[in-house]
């Protein structure tokens, strides 16, 4: 998910017009940054949960392939961009059985006829294309990178702004000591 959270200005200074002003624009950057990155990390946190539960692919990997790309007081935006292949079967807890491998991608066990899984290739899952022995493919399952534009872990993403307002008010409260 490459989105930046987004402040507005008018909430804020409606909000706390005159304290900002008092603490001057690099002192009110640096508020910023900290205040997007508090909320940031909380709202990756919750993406990372529900990408989880959304895909079933172990938090582990979903850690890895998730950047984080953090604020400072030159650059006011967060952003978290997934980056990843397809992921073979293998990952979903896959199973060899008579009519093929059962496995679990999207968190849903199922059958994949004709399937079978090769030791010798890292335990991968794989299907013939055609009736001869020779040419395989490899079966996938999600793709964290496409998972992370969908739904469930958008609205995650989007309960940021209220992380971030309060994250504003806590760091001017921590300046003036109120």
């Amino acid at each position: 998910m490459s989105g930046d959270i987004v402040i507005t200005k008018d909430d804020i200074y409606e909000k706390f017009g005159k304290a900002l002003n008092v603490a001057g624009e690099g002192k009110t950057r640096r508020i910023f940054a900290n205040a997007l990155n508090r909320g940031g990390d909380m709202a990756r946190t919750q993406v990372k949960r529900s990408l989880v539960s959304q895909t079933g692919i172990k938090y582990g990997l979903i850690n890895k392939a998730v950047e984080t790309k953090r604020a400072n007081p030159n650059k006011l935006s967060y952003s978290l961009e997934a980056t990843g292949n397809e992921m073979n079967l293998n990952l979903f807890a896959a199973k060899q059985g008579k009519k093929g491998v059962s496995a679990a991608p999207w968190k849903q066990r199922r059958v994949f006829k004709s399937t079978f899984i090769v030791p010798a290739y890292d335990g991968k899952v794989y299907k013939r294309t055609s009736p001869e022995r020779g040419p395989v493919e490899p079966l996938f399952g999600p793709n964290i990178a496409r998972e992370i534009t969908k739904d469930p872990t958008v609205a995650k993403w989007k309960q940021v702004d209220g992380f971030t307002m309060k994250r504003v008010e806590h760091e001017l409260i921590r300046l003036f000591k109120w």
